[in-house]
């Protein structure tokens, strides 16, 4: 049995809960959504994001904290 692509992101949606309108501070997505889309990039795009999480925590944690607690 072969499934189609288009069957499959229908699968895959449909599973996926619904947000609500909610937007928070500036316009932003939602988790769901970004992981809607993030679902069907391509596999380089997929390598791309991910090294630059693991960049971006790196930075992080060797942030230095300079002020003081009032």
């Amino acid at each position: 049995m072969v499934i189609s692509e288009t069957e499959i992101k229908k699968n895959v949606l449909s599973a996926l809960p619904e947000e609500g309108q909610n937007q928070y501070g500036f316009f932003s997505k939602s988790e769901i959504e970004s992981l809607r889309e993030d679902i069907f990039r391509p596999d380089f795009e997929k390598l791309q994001l991910f090294t630059s999480m693991l960049r971006r925590n790196a930075t992080l944690k060797k942030a230095i904290i300079t002020h003081s607690k009032l």
